[in-house]
């Protein structure tokens, strides 16, 4: 069960060097993509997110392969599930986030 305000998604890249894809769940689309780029894979997004494929409340019959499926952690949780580190968010990140989100307020 999914808890209440998260989604997870599926983001691909048309980027050749990174991952065949990121599964995240997350509070928003651009959430999704905060956490992303707080985890240090900013390099593999590109500026204009237009150019990104966004699948919403994937489950894990919905990946592109069982090799996602056989190597993604829990998708229940908020973080990045795939490519998999560790479940949630870490202080780290979480700082990251936080400094995000205040370097845009005027």
């Amino acid at each position: 069960m999914m808890p209440t305000g998260l989604t997870p998604y599926w983001i691909t890249t048309r980027n050749p060097h990174g991952p065949i894809g990121f599964g995240v769940t997350a509070h928003s689309r651009d959430d999704a993509l905060a956490i992303i780029r707080a985890f240090d894979y900013e390099d593999y997004l590109p500026s204009d997110s237009d150019s990104l494929s966004i699948a919403e409340g994937v489950t894990p019959r919905d990946l592109p392969s069982q090799f996602v499926v056989d190597r993604m952690g829990p998708i229940s949780v908020r973080g990045i599930w795939y490519p998999f580190r560790e479940v949630g968010l870490p202080a780290w990140v979480v700082e990251r986030l936080n400094g995000m989100r205040d370097s845009r307020l005027p």
